[in-house]
């Protein structure tokens, strides 16, 4: 994780950086799984608006984190400014340049940025990138939102709580738990034919008349297993 002021590198309370950055770390490596991206990027902006800190992860974590503030001046402006996301699969031909450029030599054609929403407003963004130019699917754009709506959450615990460790192993519970109902939602969309909304209210119904919960149907789902569900449960 890098603190950005003006171009130069700025330190930060070390306690409050450790903790973002373990709070951050999992949740960021488990996206490049979940989306099956090349590489995930966090950039985190101040209450001006500036750049204030990155935290990457993937194949090509590396370089995401060399073009952070090419990515905060292009596709994060873009996403604060509207409050939507933005996503291209002809990253070549798009409107960031300097991006373009950083990323290019890395083989990136598909970036998909999301907002990333803080107590008092958009705090940042999400990024994810990949190689080939494939489409960013609309169920993918949506996932992609509520995963930066717990990453924002886990933040915030983070950064409020004095008992990291804790707080690091209940957020990575979350966290596992959001990823395992995404991937059932992925799984019945294809299988199915639903839409995202359609997906989860399967998931729900099976749940209900099981009397389980939601995320440990969806891990059968994800095992293989068969889902069952009564269209009208009691």
């Amino acid at each position: 994780m890098e603190d950005y002021e003006d171009g130069v590198e700025q330190p930060v309370s070390p306690a409050a950086a450790e903790t973002l950055e373990v709070a951050a770390r999992p949740a960021l490596a488990a996206a490049t799984r979940l989306f099956l991206v090349a590489g995930v990027v966090l950039i985190v902006v101040d209450e001006r608006g500036e750049l204030s800190w990155a935290a990457s992860a993937g194949d090509l974590a590396e370089v995401l984190q060399g073009a952070a503030r090419q990515i905060w001046s292009g596709p994060c402006q873009d996403v604060l400014a509207s409050g939507a996301p933005v996503r291209t699969s002809r990253l070549p031909e798009a409107q960031w340049p300097g991006l373009a450029e950083s990323l290019g030599f890395a083989g990136v054609k598909s970036l998909l940025c999301v907002p990333v929403e803080g107590a008092a407003g958009p705090a940042g963004t999400l990024t994810l990138v990949r190689r080939p130019d494939r489409p960013w699917a609309a169920h993918e754009v949506e996932s992609a939102v509520v995963y930066a709506g717990v990453l924002a959450g886990m933040l915030r615990v983070a950064a409020e709580s004095d008992n990291r460790a804790q707080v690091v192993a209940q957020l990575e519970h979350a966290l596992q738990h959001r990823v395992t109902i995404e991937q059932a939602k992925g799984i019945l969309m294809e299988r199915e034919g639903l839409d995202a909304a359609g997906a989860f209210d399967h998931l729900r119904k099976a749940a209900r008349a099981a009397r389980r919960r939601v995320g440990e149907v969806a891990a059968d789902v994800v095992c293989g297993l068969p889902l069952h569900h009564d269209d009208n449960p009691p």
